[in-house]
């Protein structure tokens, strides 16, 4: 390979950003809620970077390009990284954080986390608008047995839901927890690399229960509300070996077109180097059999 006639593309950048913090304090209450401080922390972020020195039919091959994401993509470097997908820009990330704290067992905690941003395209692209989807993150804790989370992503220019995501978790203690969501992506079969595709309208539960200190049971459903039928199902069985831990699942799939999916997996991770993150296996039960975190599910 002559590496004298290898594509070299130059992309020079400017960013700059600022934020800052707010508190107040708004009252004190009682046993959960005692003593509530607001957070609020408005945030600006400006990316510029000009046209590459590659473009058009002189663009390097397209390895590393830009995938579909249900989350807004970085817009400085390193963070984003489809390298061979960078372009021009020139954006404006607002963002507004709000966080409402209070003191639960002598420790900080937020009883409300709200993230809500979007991108304003100085320099839009040929198939984008001048803002981009408004996206609206909520983990509500109004009691430490007790929590709702909402990830919403609103299409400005088309004034509709391109995603939602709701979920209601109750775990009162370490021995059960219940958790009921329901999740939805619009179809969206744009004729453009970042396209979604087809969309979703599940109703998604889970229960998980502690039998002693060795065994644990989980199970989880997926329910299908435009096919009007279980999407997915599966059963796992959790053993504590002390030093490792041990899960057999098993699971059923509706394919849509021919007979269901059977899975049956074992698997095994070691307490000082676990296989999975904790909490992972509840959010993507497929993990266990040996699968990747869905890219268009948020959990489940």
């Amino acid at each position: 390979m002559n590496f004298d006639d290898a594509l070299k593309q130059h992309l020079p950048r400017v960013w700059f950003g600022f934020k800052f913090l707010k508190y107040k304090y708004l009252k004190r209450g009682e046993r959960e809620l005692w003593l509530i401080r607001h957070v609020v922390e408005p945030s600006v972020n400006y990316v510029y970077v000009p046209n590459p020195n590659q473009s058009g039919t002189k663009m390097p091959p397209q390895f590393d390009y830009e995938l579909p994401s249900l989350r807004l993509l970085p817009i400085d470097f390193p963070d984003y990284n489809s390298i061979d997908s960078i372009d021009s820009q020139n954006v404006i990330r607002l963002g507004l954080h709000n966080k409402l704290q209070t003191k639960r067992r002598g420790e900080v905690v937020d009883a409300l986390d709200w993230n809500v941003y979007t991108d304003w395209r100085i320099r839009p692209q040929r198939d984008q608008s001048t803002f981009s989807d408004l996206f609206s993150d909520l983990l509500l804790r109004p009691r430490s047995w007790f929590s709702l989370e909402s990830l919403v992503r609103f299409d400005i220019a088309e004034r509709d839901f391109r995603l939602a995501f709701h979920s209601l978790t109750i775990q009162p203690n370490d021995v059960w927890s219940w958790t009921m969501a329901h999740y939805y992506l619009r179809d969206d079969f744009r004729a453009v690399p970042t396209a979604l595709g087809e969309g979703n309208n599940l109703v998604l539960n889970s229960l998980q229960y502690k039998l002693n200190e060795n065994w644990a049971f989980r199970a989880y459903q997926r329910y299908d509300l435009r096919k009007g039928r279980i999407q997915e199902q599966g059963y796992s069985i959790y053993r504590d070996m002390r030093s490792w831990t041990a899960a057999l699942t098993f699971r059923i799939r509706d394919t849509t077109t021919g007979s269901d999916d059977f899975g049956v997996a074992f698997t095994f991770s070691l307490k000082a180097f676990p296989r999975f993150g904790l909490g992972s296996d509840a959010l993507h039960p497929a993990t266990l059999l040996g699968a990747l975190p869905p890219p268009n599910n948020p959990g489940f």
